[in-house]
Parts: structure tokens; sequence; C-alpha cells
């Protein structure tokens, strides 16, 4: 991984040097576990591992003999050997391959680097807790398919964006199960040199069980759960940094990413603000995806081995633990530091003109309709025609609407007359259906006797005191969100 995007920790443990410790420590394993079976003499464990662990192996010529044998292992295992007198050397990597010694690490450096993951994902978490307890009663328009939905509180989106974290977290705790085993069972899994009893003692010693039906390495199946999970952390992220753009545009944002007092956005364009690091997350998502197919391929193996999986996974398992690390950190940054606008929330509520209220809308005019004869689908067509109405130009404004500049002076003198008229006066679907004030719209196949036949219902209905108050009520946040101390109840384990 390039040093922009590298998480120090992730590196600690893929590096050389702790590849080479791993190594070191899987081969005493097996020497410590012969002696405890008998296999070898008392006393060959504390001599050899003294030896080798007061001298490391120089990384220098462990490379250059590397390019000699064109074999990491063997390069590892002759810069034990020289350090060892002959007597000694006979017990060392004795009748083990390769990838007997390769796998108990790997699964080590797998589990390193998930606590790292683990760290990062519980921070944020953290955070989001934190966020949804400030923001339990600030309100906002839920969207769906980009459109104004329902009421909600800002509290609420980020108990979704924890959950989905939860999710991951859980899908992650259970991939990692599979690390609790490995193999040293030979060659071909056989255990055609190697005592199986051996193998599970020094499995044991390293934290770890035998995994019977192994090959020459261990099934990557057990490995790809790890990487899917891994990969879906990134997606949430994604998720998560989408919401946030979408609701950083230009004209009237809800939210920012953090934007330092000395920072720049474009270079040609002094007044943006760039969601860089939102964008910058939704990359490396794109990023994991890629390491994920890498992975998922190293699944096929010839027979009982072949090494295409291990070029894929010396750069595809350490670049993934960078990006999601590092997407986790940058998410972190980004919630911690999040500009948050509740005036402007607010407001897109109040531009809304009660439509955020019209599914209850519609529900209250069935109920307190039905005696006036309002059925089912005209009391959702009133609705539905209330929320066109408030939207649909009048007068002036609807004049200019229609019409289309021919030149750049003509859109000169159509800025000016646009921002001459005063939006100040909201009409609201709260008001117009109570009114009876309904007009026909050219959105709706509604004519002037179903839409005067419809005002006089509502006349009706509304002459009541009582139906009136019942109505008011439904646009109040206290009536729309009271659902949501279930959630945060749920959630956070918390009474409202």
């Amino acid at each position: 991984m390039i040093e922009r995007y590298e998480n120090p920790g992730i590196a600690a443990i893929w590096c050389d040097r702790n590849k080479l410790k791993l190594w070191r420590d899987t081969e005493l394993a097996v020497i410590h576990a012969k002696e405890k079976l008998g296999r070898i003499p008392r006393g060959m464990f504390r001599r050899i591992k003294k030896i080798l662990l007061a001298n490391l192996i120089d990384l220098v010529q462990w490379k250059e003999k590397e390019k000699e044998l064109k074999h990491d292992l063997n390069a590892f295992i002759f810069e034990c050997l020289r350090w060892l007198p002959p007597a000694l050397q006979v017990f060392f990597h004795q009748k083990m391959t390769s990838y007997d010694t390769e796998e108990p690490a790997f699964a080590q450096m797998l589990a390193d680097s998930i606590a790292i993951v683990d760290e990062k994902i519980s921070e944020l978490m953290r955070t989001l807790i934190q966020m949804a307890k400030k923001y339990r009663y600030t309100i906002m328009n839920g969207r769906t398919h980009g459109q104004e939905a329902e009421l909600q509180s800002f509290g609420k989106r980020c108990l979704t964006w924890l959950q989905a974290l939860r999710v991951d977290l859980d899908n992650l705790s259970r991939a990692v199960k599979n690390l609790k085993y490995s193999k040293l069972s030979g060659a071909i899994g056989s255990y055609g040199s190697i005592d199986p009893e051996v193998e599970k003692e020094a499995l044991r010693l390293l934290g770890l069980k035998p995994f019977y039906g192994a090959t020459q390495i261990m099934p990557r199946e057990l490995y790809a759960p790890i990487a899917q999970a891994l990969a879906q952390i990134a997606m949430t992220l994604e998720k998560i940094a989408l919401d946030i753009r979408l609701g950083a545009r230009s004209g009237r944002p809800i939210y920012q990413e953090p934007f330092g007092k000395k920072q720049t956005g474009s270079s040609a364009m002094p007044h943006k603000k760039n969601t860089i690091t939102t964008e910058q997350v939704e990359g490396m998502a794109r990023m994991a995806q890629g390491y994920l197919a890498m992975i998922m391929q190293n699944i096929a193996t010839w027979e009982e081995r072949a090494i295409e999986q291990s070029c894929v996974e010396r750069v595809a398992w350490p670049d993934l633990f960078h990006v999601v690390v590092h997407s986790l950190s940058s998410m972190n940054r980004i919630l911690s530091g999040l500009k948050v606008y509740p005036d402007n929330m607010m407001l897109e509520v109040i531009d809304s003109r009660g439509c955020y209220a019209a599914g209850e809308a519609k529900e209250v005019l069935r109920e307190l309709g039905a005696p006036c004869g309002l059925d089912t689908e005209t009391a959702y067509r009133v609705a539905q025609l209330a929320a066109f109405n408030v939207f649909e130009p009048e007068d002036r404004w609807a004049k200019l609407r229609e019409t289309i500049a021919e030149s750049l002076a003509m859109a000169d003198a159509l800025l000016h007359e646009f921002q001459q008229i005063s939006r100040s006066k909201v009409i609201s679907i709260q008001k117009i259906i109570p009114q009876g004030a309904l007009r026909v719209s050219p959105q709706l196949a509604a004519g002037e006797a179903d839409v005067q036949g419809w005002n006089e219902i509502l006349k009706q209905i509304f002459s009541d005191g009582e139906n009136l108050d019942i109505w008011n009520e439904i646009f109040d946040p206290s009536y729309l969100l009271k659902g949501e101390d279930k959630l945060f109840a749920e959630i956070l384990g918390e009474a409202a």
C-alpha cells in the first residue's frame, strides 16, 4: 500500500520482520511439541530457542538468499540453520513443508489485523451513539428515491448507520472463528511425514486447532468470508459517505464534512467546500471490492497445491486491511467533526409544505371522511392533489416558469424578476385541505366537478372543531416521531 493510505499497525503486522518472527514461532512450537511428546531428546527446544532469539534474521541476507533460491521460506530456513550447530539443525523444520510453517503465521497475521479493525469500528460506533443522542430531537426530512418522504430525527439517521456497522461487525466476528484452525499435516495434508499428535500439540501451543482435510495449504474457503466481511464494512462506509455527500450539496446543506480554516476547495472556485474525504471513502470501497474479488478467486487451487494464490495474498490481504482501517479512521474523523445545520434541516421541512405528513393526512382523511362518504381512493387523491397544488406556481411565478430566455440579456432580466418575487408565503397542505381550497391540477385526472365535490366534503369534515384538532396534531413532530422511542430503546438500550 502507498504511504498515503497505509496504517502503521497493519504495516507492522504484514512486514517481513513480523512474518519471519511468526514463522520462527511456528518452527519452535513444533520442536517444543516434539520434545513434550518424547519425539526428540529433552533440552533441544530450550537450546534452539535460545540461539534463534539471540540471532535475529538479517533481512538483507535473507532477501539476497531468496533471490538465489527463488523461495522465501527456504531462504528463512537457511538463515536460521546457519546459527545452529549440526547437532541441532536436524530438529529444525524436520519433516515439514513450507506451508506447515506459513499457515499458522498467516492465520495470526489475519487475526492481529482484525483486532485493529475491531478497535477502529468500535470507535466509530461510539461516535455514532454520541451523535444519535445529541441529535435525538433534531428533526429533518427523510428521503426515499431522492424525494422528501416522512419526518425523522437526525439522531434516527445516525442509528441506521450504527446498526449497519453492527451487522458488519457481527459478520466479521462470525468469520473470524475460522482462524482458530490451521495445519501442520505435510506436503499434501495426509500426515505422510509428520505425526498428527505433534500437529495437535504444536498448534495448541500457538492457540490453534488442527483442520482435518487440508491439502498442502488450508482451504481458502475458510478465509473468504473474512474478506467478504471486510469489504462489506467498506461498502457500509461508502453508504454513509454517500448520505453525507447528498446532504452537503450546494444551496442549503444540512451537514458538511469538516473543512479546515486553511483548507482549499476547488482551485478555480474559492467558494467551494468539496467533499473530498467522503469521496475518498467511496473510492476506497471500490478498491476493497477489487481485493475481495482476488481473494475469492484464490479458492480455486490445482489439486493439492499450486502457487497462484501466493502473490495475490501478499498484496490483497494487507491492502484490504489498509483500505478498511483507513476508511474507518476517515469516517470517524468526518463524523466527529461533522458540521450539522439544524436550521437548514428545519427549512427543508418547512419547504416540504406539509407533505412530510401526507401519509398520515391520507389516513386521517379516510377515518374522518368515512361518515361523509369519502372513500379510501378519494382520500388518497385529495392528499395527492393538495401536495400537487402547494408546489404549483401561480400568477406571475407561473408565467415566469413558462418563459424561455432567447438571449443572455433576457436571461439577465428573468433572473432579476425572479429575485424580486417574494417566496415568503408558503402554502401548506395542512391549511388548504381543511379550508376546502383544492384546485384542479393538470397533473391529476380530476375535473372541476370532482374537485368541487371534494372541497365540499372537506369543509363538512372540518366544520367539526375536534376533527380540526386531530388534523393539526398530525403535523407536529411530537406526533410523527413518537415511534422513534422504540428504536432508541432497542438500539441504545435506553428509555426514551
